[in-house]
């Protein structure tokens, strides 16, 4: 194998697949990325087995071939080189020697035999997406997945597509995050499948850096079978496995009706959390919120550290009614309303709330409350 490439060029095609890379393993060759010259290209792959990366360059290719270099390696020599035309060049020995400029390094790498094969997701659904969309409606749900790997089946994102609608639900057991949009284009699809996390947060990555700032014209491309998941930007792949498993009916975990709502500002009702946060307890981390007739009350009390109280204008009028909530639960919900206003839904003290952007309807939390 014989390439000459920018430095620019090469920076990209690690940098974009290099989060694909085995953090941990037990097989060496997963710490490398596959390089492989082919017509007019220079393509990188890295995979840690559960999901794999595959982009490609332009490239002035003098002889094709391939070969695995430790990715960690790799990045670090591209990032120290000046922006200047680099040649890479494989020996017998599986010997990368790369020169660019006044530099030259030989570094070691293995044979693409041992390198496992990125799987080919049949084209059994297919969606057309726009970048900036697949962002939004990530950015909304995914800090609702659970944590906890005994709980496989809620450590990502349900992704729902039915009727020219697509939906993205979230759950860890104490909070749900929903959202809806409508699919652009007639696409008759069905799809049900819980996508990863790690993934999807890849997914947001590359948006971003394929747009640059116009993530509203990237089209994303997504490719689903009942175990395999693609998304194809640009040229990028991203291939993932997915989460086996039934995903719990979140259908009925949102309230069909609430007879008490208050709409609130939510930048006031952020910064009066976090105040009266600060007087809680990691264990605990409890927070109550006392509404009544125009006035909401935002209070914390913890034994070994003291107690804070606020007091916030509202619009509600209604009977009186006391909730606790876990302050992070709210402060994530209000990091991504959007939305100048925010409307709270309540019932009962031991009921779950719900709290939704003004005007929105098509994105909601629903939060479990705490007892105090």
């Amino acid at each position: 194998m014989k390439v000459v490439l920018t430095r620019a060029d090469l920076l990209k095609g690690i940098s974009t697949v290099q989060s694909a890379v085995a953090a941990k393993n037990t097989m060496p060759i997963l710490a490398n990325v596959l390089l492989e010259a082919r017509e007019k290209k220079l393509e990188f792959v890295a995979t840690d087995l559960d999901m794999g990366i595959r982009c490609s360059v332009p490239a002035e290719v003098v002889d094709k071939g391939s070969i695995t270099i430790n990715a960690k390696k790799l990045s670090d020599i591209v990032r120290e080189l000046p922006e200047a035309s680099v040649d890479l060049e494989i020996d017998e020995n599986h010997k990368m020697i790369l020169v660019c400029q006044k530099s030259n390094f030989k570094v070691h790498g293995l044979p693409k035999d041992d390198f496992p094969i990125l799987p080919e997701v049949k084209k059994d659904k297919v969606f057309m997406v726009k970048g900036s969309l697949l962002q939004e409606m990530v950015r909304k749900t995914i800090f609702a997945v659970s944590t906890d790997e005994t709980r496989y089946v809620l450590n990502g994102v349900y992704f729902q597509a039915d009727g020219g609608k697509l939906r993205m639900v979230a759950t860890d057991g104490h909070r749900l995050a929903f959202i809806q949009k409508k699919l652009e284009g007639k696409s008759d699809e069905k799809c049900n499948v819980i996508i990863p996390t790690k993934t999807l947060n890849e997914l947001t990555k590359i948006i971003s850096d394929v747009g640059k700032g116009k993530e509203d014209e990237v089209i994303v491309e997504i490719t689903a079978t009942d175990n395999q998941i693609k998304f194809t930007i640009e040229g990028v792949e991203i291939i993932s496995r997915l989460i086996e498993g039934q995903f719990p009916n979140y259908e009925q975990v949102i309230p069909k009706e609430s007879d008490k709502k208050v709409e609130a500002t939510t930048s006031e009702l952020a910064a009066a959390t976090r105040r009266v946060a600060i007087l809680t307890s990691e264990k605990s981390n409890s927070i109550r919120y006392q509404v009544k007739s125009g006035k909401l009350v935002i209070s914390s009390k913890t034994p070994d550290m003291g107690e804070a109280k606020e007091e916030m204008d509202v619009n509600y009028k209604g009977e009186e009614i006391s909730i606790a909530y876990n302050a992070k639960y709210v402060l994530d919900v209000l990091k991504n309303v959007g939305t100048e206003a925010v409307n709270i839904e309540l019932t009962q003290p031991l009921s779950p709330g719900i709290l939704r952007p003004k005007g929105d309807t098509d994105y909601l939390c629903v939060i479990m409350p705490m007892r105090v």
